[in-house]
């Protein structure tokens, strides 16, 4: 997005008459600098407004408005740049008794995100099995942080090799956990290809002693098609397997039900957990 602001600032400057400079006089604003922001704040991403984002879509999508963002252009075409101005103008005109003392650059940063917010949404137009793909994509990688994160709370319970296993983990060696085609409600956690069998081991004893672990509505599936990012390749061979895709092909279908006997041996191993065990359908946020 700091790119995309950084070219409509450029573009409102070529753009001669009607650019910044005189669209700020027009517009009342002054060369004032930017709010103070904390110490050692001056490179962090700025938490995106509400308010702000809120006016401009109001702005933005008003019935009587037919200057609206075009997707399929840059934010530099001459359309697009014009959408801007009349929305700084408007912007303005709303903002006359608010409270809100808001600067230029951050209106036009404003019109800047919902300019990319529109063009997403027309490239998810051209594409909509794309769009449910990254849909799904944010899903699976939401589940596998809250997986990590419950993994995690209950580590400091296991010995100090099992933890000094698990510090150098990260979420992408968590399991996909994907909802079941036959069985609403259910969730199948699908490990990572890729994860070390010795990781495996561990994960698989954290889960027979947590909640989330043992939920009536969480079974053990196949191996994920997921393949690991460069930065998992990086990790150690405790943590990531740089020959599975070698041992698969060695093994035919890797795919068969490793993991669930091994699930099997690991739950009979602890049958008094369930007792005690709260079960409940988790749903995403």
């Amino acid at each position: 997005m700091l790119s995309a602001a950084a070219a409509l600032e450029g573009a409102l400057e070529e753009s001669g008459p009607g650019g910044t400079g005189e669209l700020r006089h027009s517009l009342g604003f002054t060369a004032s600098p930017c709010r103070t922001r904390g110490s050692g704040q001056k490179n962090s991403r700025r938490k995106r407004d509400l308010v702000l984002s809120k006016l401009v879509h109001n702005v933005h999508n008003h019935i009587t408005n037919d200057k609206r963002f075009n997707g399929s252009e840059s934010i530099k075409s001459s359309w697009n740049i014009s959408v801007v101005k009349f929305l700084l103008e408007k912007l303005k005109q709303e903002l006359v008794t608010s409270p809100h003392n808001y600067t230029d650059k951050e209106l036009k940063g404003a019109c800047v995100a919902y300019f990319l917010t529109k063009r997403r949404e027309y490239r998810n137009s051209l594409n909509p099995f794309k769009g449910l793909k990254e849909k799904e994509e944010k899903k699976l990688r939401s589940r596998r942080y809250r997986l990590f994160a419950n993994r995690s709370s209950i580590m400091r319970h296991f010995g100090p090799e099992d933890q000094r296993l698990w510090k150098d983990v990260t979420e992408e060696l968590m399991s996909d956990e994907e909802d079941s085609l036959n069985e609403p409600g259910v969730w199948v956690a699908r490990p990572p290809r890729f994860r070390a069998q010795r990781l495996t081991e561990l994960c698989y004893h954290l889960d027979a002693n947590s909640k989330h672990g043992t939920k009536a509505n969480r079974v053990y599936g196949p191996p994920s098609d997921r393949l690991p990012s460069a930065e998992a390749q990086l990790l150690p061979p405790e943590l990531y397997n740089p020959n599975f895709q070698e041992e698969e092909d060695e093994g035919g279908d890797g795919n068969g039900p490793v993991s669930l006997s091994f699930d099997q041996s690991h739950k009979t191993c602890c049958p008094d957990l369930n007792s005690f065990i709260e079960i409940k359908v988790e749903k995403d946020e």
